[in-house]
Parts: C-alpha cells; sequence; structure tokens
C-alpha cells in the first residue's frame, strides 16, 4: 500500500456512520479497488457490503456527531428507571427489566452496550 493509501485507510477503517435506520461499521479499506467493506445488522443478521470509499468518507463526514454509547457516559446512567416492579434500563428497542436492584440493572445495561456493539463489529 502507498503511503497515501495506508492513510486514507488508517483514517476510514474502525470507524462508525449511520444511514438508513443503521449502524455502519467501517472493517476496512482497499484503496486498490476503491471499495470499503462495512458490517451492519439487518433482519437481525450481521450483513457485509462494499461501498466506494468516496461514499464512506462523505458518510463519515456527514455524521461526524456520531458516538457510541460508552459503559461510563452521563448518558447511560440516564437510561436506568427505577419503577413500583424493580428496575429496568431503555434501549432503542424499548425497556428491559424488571431488575432487583439499580446494580443488577445497570450491569445489565453494561453487557446489553458491550453485545450491541461487538454485533456492529466482525
Amino acid at each position: 500500500m502507498q503511503p497515501n493509501a495506508t492513510a486514507i485507510a488508517n483514517r476510514l477503517e474502525g470507524r462508525l456512520f449511520s444511514a438508513e435506520g443503521r449502524l455502519y461499521f467501517v472493517v476496512a479499506v482497499d484503496t486498490r479497488s476503491g471499495f470499503a467493506r462495512v458490517s451492519f445488522r439487518a433482519d437481525g443478521k450481521q450483513q457485509i457490503a462494499q461501498l466506494p470509499i468516496s461514499e464512506v468518507g462523505m458518510r463519515l463526514t456527514s455524521g461526524s456527531n456520531l458516538r457510541p454509547d460508552g459503559l461510563s457516559s452521563a448518558e447511560k446512567a440516564n437510561r436506568l428507571i427505577q419503577k413500583s416492579d424493580g428496575w429496568f434500563f431503555s434501549t432503542r428497542e424499548g425497556m428491559k427489566g424488571p431488575y432487583p436492584s439499580e446494580t443488577d440493572a445497570d450491569r445489565a445495561l453494561s453487557t446489553h452496550v458491550l453485545s450491541t456493539q461487538s454485533d456492529s463489529a466482525p
């Protein structure tokens, strides 16, 4: 790989962008072919697609404020909710729970965040 090609690949590989309501993960960039392999979930299954590098770059630029959930982010604490029947956490898919304690709900939320993010990577 040429130095400029290496720099392009390094800038794109491992980055996230969203499109069509899905989260995409840039798996690999092949500057010789001009395409990047991206991973995403559709119909409950992991999919791999090839997109032109120029399109990947454009989508990354337009979604530059996209950040995955962090395990220690302030937003994570806001996702924990206590109700009369126990503790719950909110996800994009809906409420999960009940859990007997805030600690149990927090632990389950961390597991959920990690599993969801690992599903977006190969």
